[in-house]
């Protein structure tokens, strides 16, 4: 082996000697640049062929890997399989796995801005704090959705429609739910609050039956608030709790919906958890509404604001800086007081 490396590097050295005395002969007998490359030009081509030859035989492997393995599957699990094994082999001398769980292979060196943390179900951020400028409730009629957006839920400020024009006593409910809508009676609603029944025994049927054998007996009072939380029960309820006139059909179906019912019974604040844009719609006799400023907007910066829902009255506002209540103090004798919400993915 060193015999033959030096009688290569030999024949190098000799061929560089050569090559010098060539162009020293040339120089003296003054060929100009066009005819020492006229002289050279076989040579160069030759060289030139020669580098051709090398990157081919270089690159020429290198693409019949490449298409064994998009065509060949075994080729290519096996490739993978020899490939795994040698990287588990290299891993004492070179840790890879970073790099290998890496997103990016090159760090950014720019700062990544910090996200605010979350906020909380009864929390707002404090910059809206500066939107609660009014010590009163709006009241609107004969209103668009559009005006209602700009000059009042944009500005994060509850509005009172007078002439939502939705009126249905219970009676006119349960046969609209009977008719209607019957496949919602096997739903099982969420947030259940009621005297009707024990919460484990509780299903819609047999709370609506009690409510139908209640009616006209004064010795009876009772109360049912629950929650529409799953799509189908959703869906159902659609087809007997009509949307107002302001509620408009490019804006998103309500993803959850409520029924409050009251009859003859004192009802103390009560605070139920909504999200997003919400629409009250007072069916029949009154309730006491109640909206807290969330945290930090309730450390005397924002005022609870009280208000009362009469039949046919509607409420709008947006839960971003506002959570709600409602309650009955003074109940009517003969009538119930029925009330429907709407929860609304809202984004402006």
């Amino acid at each position: 082996m060193r015999i033959h490396l030096s009688s290569a590097w030999e024949s190098v050295q000799n061929m560089e000697e050569e090559l010098r005395a060539f162009f020293e002969d040339c120089r003296r007998q003054e060929f100009s640049g066009k005819e020492m490359l006229a002289i050279c030009q076989p040579l160069i081509w030759r060289i030139r062929l020669a580098r051709v030859k090398k990157w081919c035989l270089i690159l020429l492997p290198l693409v019949v890997i490449y298409l064994l393995w998009l065509c060949s599957d075994t080729f290519a699990w096996w490739s993978s399989a020899v490939g795994r094994l040698l990287l588990i082999q290299i891993l004492p001398l070179w840790d890879w796995t970073p790099y290998y769980n890496a997103k990016c292979l090159i760090p950014r060196a720019q700062s990544v801005q910090e996200q605010p943390p979350p906020v909380g179900r009864y929390e707002t951020l404090w910059q809206n704090c500066a939107l609660c400028d009014t010590w009163g409730i709006a009241t609107a009629s004969n209103v668009s959705y559009s005006t209602l957006e700009s000059e009042y839920l944009e500005r994060g400020l509850p509005v009172i429609v007078t002439d939502a024009g939705l009126e249905m006593d219970i009676v006119n409910l349960l046969e609209l739910i009977e008719k209607k809508s019957p496949q919602w009676l096997s739903s099982v609603p969420c947030d259940v609050s009621s005297n009707l029944l024990l919460r484990k025994l509780f299903n819609l049927e047999a709370a609506l039956d009690k409510i139908h054998s209640w009616l006209g007996q004064s010795s009876n009072s009772w109360h049912l608030q629950l929650r529409n939380c799953q799509k189908k029960a959703v869906k159902a309820s659609r087809l007997f709790l009509e949307r107002p006139y302001y509620y408009p059909f490019h804006l998103a179906p309500y993803y959850s919906s409520w029924l409050l019912a009251v009859h003859q019974q004192k009802r103390e604040q009560t605070e139920i958890y909504v999200r997003g844009l919400v629409l009250v719609q007072q069916l029949s006799g009154h309730f006491e509404v109640v909206l807290h400023p969330k945290n930090p907007c309730d450390k005397g910066v924002c005022p609870s604001l009280r208000m009362r829902l009469n039949a046919g009255e509607g409420l709008v506002f947006s839960t971003d800086i506002w959570s709600l209540s409602y309650g009955l103090e003074k109940p009517h004798s003969k009538q119930s007081s029925l009330a429907s919400i709407f929860e609304i993915d809202w984004q402006t």
